[in-house]
This record gives C-alpha cells, sequence and structure tokens, in this order.
C-alpha cells in the first residue's frame, strides 16, 4: 500500500490561546483570595463560565482569531474530552469529599492535566506538553504536603498563560502527516 498524505489542521489554536491566558489568570487571583478553601470556588466558577462564554459562546472571539472550523472528529473528540473531565472531577469530589481541599483541587488539577491530552486531535502536540506539565505540577503538590498550595496553583497558573500565549501568537498550523 502506498502512503496516504493526510492534512491536520489546528484552526482554534488562538481562540483555545486566549482560553489558557484567561483560565490561568482567573485560577491566579481564585488561589490568592481562596484562604482556607485553598480556590476561591465563586471566582473560580463564575469566573469560568463567564470566561467561557465570551471567549466561546460568542461568535467575535472565534470569528477573529480562528482561521476555519474544526473538523467532526476535532470536535467529536474534544466534546470526549470534556465529558469524562466533568465525570472525573465528580468523582473526585465524591471519593475526597471536602475534608482535604488541598487534596481535592490538587486532584481537579491532575484531570485538568489529563484533558489535556484529549484536545491534541484539535490543538497539536502542543497540549501532550502542557497536559503533562500541568499533572507532574500537581502530582508534585500532593506528594510535597509542606510546600504551600499556593505555590502549585501560582505554577499552573503561570504554565497556562505561557502556553496561551505561545498559542495566540502560533502561526496557521498546517501540516501533513504521512500514514499508512
Amino acid at each position: 500500500m502506498g502512503k496516504k498524505k493526510v492534512k491536520k489542521e489546528y484552526n482554534t489554536q488562538r481562540t483555545v490561546g486566549v482560553w489558557l491566558v484567561y483560565i490561568g489568570v482567573i485560577i491566579f487571583i481564585s488561589a490568592i483570595t481562596g484562604g482556607n478553601l485553598f480556590i476561591q470556588p465563586f471566582i473560580m466558577g463564575i469566573g469560568f463560565f463567564i470566561g467561557f462564554f465570551l471567549i466561546f459562546g460568542l461568535p467575535f472571539v472565534n470569528n477573529k482569531l480562528s482561521y476555519g472550523m474544526n473538523s467532526k472528529f476535532q470536535d467529536r473528540m474534544d466534546n470526549i474530552s470534556i465529558a469524562v473531565t466533568i465525570i472525573l472531577c465528580t468523582l473526585c469530589g465524591l471519593v475526597i469529599g471536602f475534608d482535604d481541599l488541598r487534596l481535592l483541587w490538587l486532584s481537579i488539577f491532575i484531570v485538568i492535566g489529563i484533558h489535556f491530552f484529549g484536545f491534541y486531535f484539535s490543538q497539536g502536540k502542543i497540549m501532550l506538553l502542557l497536559g503533562t506539565l500541568t499533572a507532574l505540577n500537581s502530582l508534585a503538590g500532593i506528594l510535597l504536603v509542606s510546600v504551600p498550595f499556593l505555590l502549585f496553583a501560582g505554577i499552573d497558573a503561570i504554565i497556562k498563560i505561557i502556553f496561551g500565549f505561545k498559542m495566540i501568537f502560533a502561526k496557521h498550523q498546517l501540516r501533513s502527516s504521512d500514514l499508512n
């Protein structure tokens, strides 16, 4: 059999970059104001939904920044990743409970790190590195209990902000791959 060229386009990287910068700032602010809750849930929750609505819900940002639409496969993989994330975060809450909020938030950060792997199909290899770094940071936070949570939340936010800016300023990612 001959080799077949398949074009992979990552049309929405800049839009996702804006999201990563935004959510990194929200994580940072909610961690600074979290106090005994570690992450201030009101700021995190309201910030998340406002940002999601403004960046992904309204067409302005996506129309300005994207190079086109994702394929149906890319959208399906994104949706599966989001659904699995919701299920795993819910399980974290049910299994860990609210007695150890540090462990709960760091476990949720690990789940978020893992969820970035599902976005490989729509955003490219950069998501694999982002997922690995955020998950490892959170795992370090679980293992290094004497280190303040705020440090790990700050590192998580900074990682997302750096990757977000990298994606915002990325050129249109269009490449061909050889498949057998």
